[in-house]
């Protein structure tokens, strides 16, 4: 298990501990960095920059156009299958509904990151019973075990990902967080339920036969397999990327943060295995653009809740300025979207362990939720 689970475990040692090499190195005070809750920042940032805004604009723009004429259906479609219908929405969305209640609950309260948390644990299990109801089976039902690890998983990263390097970067701070515990609750249900939410959205979306033909049928890219050098390159940025993070974090932030999505991509050419991005040889888009997709509406979903009853942080991006969506600059939403394939390959690590043990039948229990496991196969 620990060896399917290494490739995660080497990148996680790798963002845990090269920006705050980096700072060290480069003599800065660490405790004005290492801050918890982070409620304001150490240094004052750039302003915006009518350059950069546009130019990061207009990049952003060429790279939707270039998904948009690269992904465009131009294959014929199959057969059509019709998809099984199961019957009703399924007892365990009760769940999303007691989620919701208590969203409720800690909204009457201020806790605006438990809020969101349970707003979109709701929104994956509704997701979830959405998907048995039209088609027979949904994640959380079919391999439950996998299911929850991805909780955990998602946990870990989250703390990666969202705070611990923005610590160096300083791109949002939490002014409203005045207790550590509190904001420690809130901030780890927020992040353990993203990865979830990611999946199930991702296969409530994959669900919709017209959808998934439509981001399978692109022309094939042609052209060479990827060399483990390629991966080594990349590897040669990230790493740099990371390390940075605290000596120039006004200038490095957008290099930073997509150090991971790098890595994951090198990793897996190194090691001569797909990459997120292996599908689009054949025409498939479906691995980038439905987490793409699914990814924008959970950042939709936060961002919008954020700006609704909060705000529980609030965003900086130096040198960006311009239209703006729910407080976050409209080129920042490609950041976004890419966490998609980044979870998706974050998850098909996890499957490794679980491919690996025998699926054991559940006990019997009176809850009212009966769970039951499917077949070995994870869509």
């Amino acid at each position: 298990m620990l060896t399917a689970l290494l490739p995660v475990l080497a990148g996680g040692v790798l963002v845990l501990l090269l920006p705050l090499l980096g700072a060290v190195l480069g003599g800065l005070p660490l405790p004005e960095r290492l801050q918890l809750p982070l409620t304001a920042r150490a240094w004052d940032p750039l302003g915006p920059s009518p350059l950069i805004t546009w130019s990061t604009d207009g990049l952003a723009l060429l790279l939707l156009a270039a998904c948009v004429f690269f992904a465009w259906p131009r294959r014929p479609a199959g057969p059509c299958k019709p998809t099984p219908v199961s019957g009703g929405i399924r007892r365990f969305a009760w769940l999303g509904v007691f989620a919701l209640l208590l969203a409720l609950i800690a909204a009457d309260g201020g806790a605006v990151s438990a809020v969101i948390g349970l707003v979109t644990l709701a929104l994956a299990i509704f997701a979830n019973a959405d998907t048995e109801r039209r088609t027979g089976h949904s994640l959380l039902t079919r391999r439950p075990g996998y299911f929850g690890s991805l909780f955990a998983a998602s946990l870990i990263a989250g703390w990666l990902l969202f705070y611990w390097l923005n610590l160096y970067l300083q791109l949002w701070t939490y002014p409203a967080a005045t207790e550590a515990v509190p904001f420690l609750l809130g901030q780890s249900l927020h992040y353990a339920v993203l990865l979830p939410a990611l999946l199930s959205l991702r296969q409530w979306l994959a669900s919709y036969p017209a959808l998934l033909g439509a981001v399978t049928r692109a022309e094939p890219l042609t052209g060479g397999a990827a060399a483990a050098q390629e991966g080594w390159v990349l590897l040669l940025v990230a790493l740099p990327a990371l390390a940075g993070a605290a000596l120039w974090p006004d200038w490095i932030y957008p290099l930073t943060l997509s150090a991971p999505l790098l890595m994951a991509i090198a990793l897996q050419q190194i090691r001569r295995r797909p990459t997120p991005f292996a599908g689009i040889a054949t025409g498939d888009w479906s691995r980038i653009l439905l987490p793409a997709l699914a990814a924008l509406l959970l950042g939709l979903l936060t961002q919008g809740l954020n700006a609704l009853l909060g705000p529980a942080w609030v965003i900086q991006l130096p040198l960006l300025g311009g239209p703006a969506l729910f407080g976050l600059p409209l080129a920042a939403w490609v950041w976004i979207a890419l966490l998609g394939p980044f979870g998706v390959w974050l998850s098909d690590q996890l499957t490794k362990p679980w491919q690996e043990r025998p699926q054991q039948p559940l006990p019997r229990s009176r809850f009212p939720v009966r769970v039951e496991i499917g077949g070995n196969r994870l869509n």
